[in-house]
């Protein structure tokens, strides 16, 4: 189909989608809550809905999907990201509690923001200057970072958090574990596509898609550590780890000949130990005492 075809179609899907997102998570609170916080929970719609209508285009690899041509493993691992994303902000929409929803905004933001720059100082040669989903991304991912600022800056929530408190025991050092590792694996691929080792610098040469890999390992790290100090923030956080682990798993082998073991074992064990944390009762991290 012709490209601008299946981005008509994609539009079209995003509106109906936030339409219905706005009819089942906004439209209840309707004159109960202030204007910002209908703007906080739009965006986070917004982010929610979007994220899973592009997430099948890119992970069948969509040439018309995207804002410049990323390599098939790549296009997975942002569908893996978007799938995960839409999972947090349904868990936070579905109990919008100021931790959660500032998880979801702390995550946008991190995701976002080194991107945006990096796009803007270094890689706009990337960008076909003749493609409407090329003002489409600028327009939709700038307006965005101006609204996760602003929502940082001024959070809110919609209802109480619930058994809220921070991280004790063994997850604490489970989520410095999991922040640090991530950290560094995102700065490295952020620094450079060609490292010193193939297994974990898989896009030689293009510099951009690895830097849209790394601000989604940032992501991670983010949510690791702001988890640390709300358990029902760390619900959220392991659900998005658990989501994207599984998905990076499934991006390997999806197509065996392409896999990288370092990242499906790395997020395999990731995956496995947020599922394991997620369906413990009582939910891990909260004292008893």
């Amino acid at each position: 189909m012709p490209q601008l075809f299946l981005q008509t179609l994609g539009l079209l899907v995003l509106i109906l989608g936030v339409a219905l997102g706005y009819w089942r998570w906004i439209r209840p609170y309707h004159g109960q809550i202030t204007r910002h916080q209908q703007s906080l929970l739009f965006l986070v719609v917004l982010t929610g809905v979007g994220g899973l209508v592009g997430a099948f285009g890119w992970w069948f690899d969509v040439r018309a999907s995207f804002s410049w041509d990323l390599p098939p493993l790549a296009s997975r691992l942002l569908a893996a990201a978007a799938w995960a994303f839409a999972v947090g902000c349904w868990l936070a929409l579905e109990r919008p509690s100021l931790p959660r929803l500032r998880l979801i905004i702390l995550m946008l933001f991190v995701y976002l923001t080194p991107l945006a720059a990096a796009i803007v100082l270094f890689h706009l040669g990337r960008f076909d200057r003749a493609a409407p989903i090329t003002y489409a991304f600028f327009v939709i991912v700038l307006g965005m970072v101006a609204l996760t600022i602003w929502h940082l800056l001024h959070p809110v929530g919609i209802v109480p958090a619930e058994n809220d408190g921070p991280v004790r025991g063994g997850v604490r050092g489970w989520l410095w574990g999991t922040a640090v590792l991530t950290a560094l694996w995102g700065l490295a691929l952020f620094l450079t596509d060609a490292g010193p080792s193939d297994l974990v610098w898989v896009w030689p040469g293009d510099l951009l898609t690895s830097r849209l890999i790394a601000v989604m390992l940032w992501t991670l790290t983010a949510a690791a550590l702001y988890s640390l100090r709300s358990t029902d923030a760390l619900r959220v956080a392991l659900a998005v780890m658990a989501v994207y682990g599984l998905g990076v798993v499934a991006a390997n082998v999806w197509h065996p000949a392409a896999t990288k073991p370092i990242y499906t074992l790395f997020f395999a064990l990731l995956a496995a130990s947020a599922l394991a944390l997620l369906l413990r009762r009582p939910v891990p991290g909260i004292s008893t005492t």
